[in-house]
């Protein structure tokens, strides 16, 4: 009959608690266990630390913003939408980059008329309240200046106060009310914004 070992005070192992830290994966190394929300709440804080800069929007970066889109404004467009606005409207696409990670775009028409309208505008959920929208707001308002544009123009969903009320700080002013403007069936406020 084989002899049994028996097992070390404190626990059903009988492995050497010495042995046992020694051979532990080191503690700055993500584990699979470890749930997906904290590595990316790491990520971000990480991020954070480094400089955002605002920049052309640029094709590699369609990934990132299609991601931003579905996550932020709820929906789902095409990869030639992206590429037609970086095409016809490629100075009002704008990105807030962040150490080489997207967080952030606007995309609008500026037209030759002295007109502008934003088409989108979102910055990912854990990097909001950060500045980054307001970097992009003020970076494509500054833009429109240096180009003679007289009004911007933009919608949003009425239930989305937040929005509604970082826009007013913006000098953005409510200017009509759009029945059923979105493709889920909710109204959208028109807002303006008069420039100089």
């Amino acid at each position: 009959m084989p002899m049994r070992r028996a097992p070390l005070r404190g626990g059903g192992s009988d492995v050497p608690p010495t042995a046992r830290r020694r051979h532990a994966p080191p503690s700055n190394v993500a584990r699979e266990h470890e749930p997906a929300a904290n590595r990316h709440f790491q990520m971000a804080r990480a991020l954070r630390s480094a400089r955002v800069r605002v920049r052309p929007f640029v094709p590699n970066d369609i990934p990132a913003v299609a991601s931003i889109v579905r996550e932020a404004l709820r929906e789902n467009y095409p990869t030639s939408l992206y590429l037609d606005i970086h095409r016809w409207w490629r100075d009002g696409f704008l990105v807030a980059d962040l150490d080489g990670h997207p967080v952030g775009f606007l995309a609008a028409v500026i037209s030759a008329d002295g007109q502008a309208r934003i088409l989108m505008f979102a910055v990912t959920a854990v990097f909001r309240k950060q500045g980054f929208g307001s970097q992009l707001m003020n970076a494509f308002v500054q833009a429109c200046a240096v180009r003679g544009i007289r009004t911007i123009e933009l919608e949003v969903r009425i239930s989305n106060e937040e929005a509604i009320r970082f826009y007013k700080r913006y000098g953005f002013e409510i200017s009509a009310v759009l029945p059923k403007f979105y493709t889920d069936g909710e109204d959208g406020f028109k807002m303006v914004r008069r420039l100089g």
